[in-house]
């Protein structure tokens, strides 16, 4: 009787030791599905998306300090607008007085005065009132359209700014109500920002 090789032991054959062909393996069934744990089944919070980094950059420039400036010296000049109002022919109306005479003197100052009276039709108070109701709204709000919201920011703080510089006579006279009325506008701007 012969015997097999060592080197055809570690080979697998397909047939037999007598030539006849060797059945192959039955495949094994699949195995059962898992149970779905507790958590898989508790409910699973939104996915916010992420915002651009484009859009957030943007979103920090519209309430950023630049415009955050501007936005409270046009505050500060809707604080004083009763005070500016109600200023009798005492020291501080004639200290406002002569300090716009001296600014008058200069012609740069009389261009911004005119560019501000024709840019609001000639009503600066109403039009500085909607400038800062729009700065406050777009400062609340985060989730606006970013674009959108720094062209309105930019706008609203150059017309505060040229309404500052056209009454600059008011804000260069020195006073406890110039400081309370800057200090709170600022305290609001910094308050209503949501970056």
């Amino acid at each position: 009787m012969d015997l097999p090789s060592a080197e055809h032991d570690d080979r697998h054959d397909t047939a037999g030791s007598f030539g006849q062909a060797v059945p192959a393996r039955p495949s094994l069934p699949p195995l059962p599905a898992m149970p779905p744990s507790a958590d898989s089944l508790a409910p699973q919070p939104l996915a916010v998306p992420a915002a651009r980094p484009e859009a957030h950059g943007l979103r920090r420039a519209a309430v950023g300090l630049t415009t955050g400036i501007a936005h409270t010296v046009g505050l500060t000049f809707v604080f004083l607008q009763i005070r500016l109002n109600s200023m009798g022919p005492g020291r501080a109306a004639k200290d406002a007085a002569d300090i716009h005479l001296r600014l008058a003197e200069q012609g740069w100052f009389n261009s911004v005065g005119d560019l501000a009276f024709i840019l609001t039709f000639g009503e600066p108070w109403p039009f500085l009132w909607v400038s800062v109701l729009i700065a406050v709204l777009v400062r609340l709000n985060r989730g606006g359209p970013a674009k959108l919201q720094l062209a309105l920011s930019v706008a609203t703080a150059f017309y505060c700014l040229l309404v500052c510089i056209a009454w600059a006579a008011v804000l260069l006279q020195p006073g406890w109500w110039l400081l309370i009325a800057m200090g709170a506008a600022g305290a609001f701007v910094r308050l209503v920002t949501r970056r």
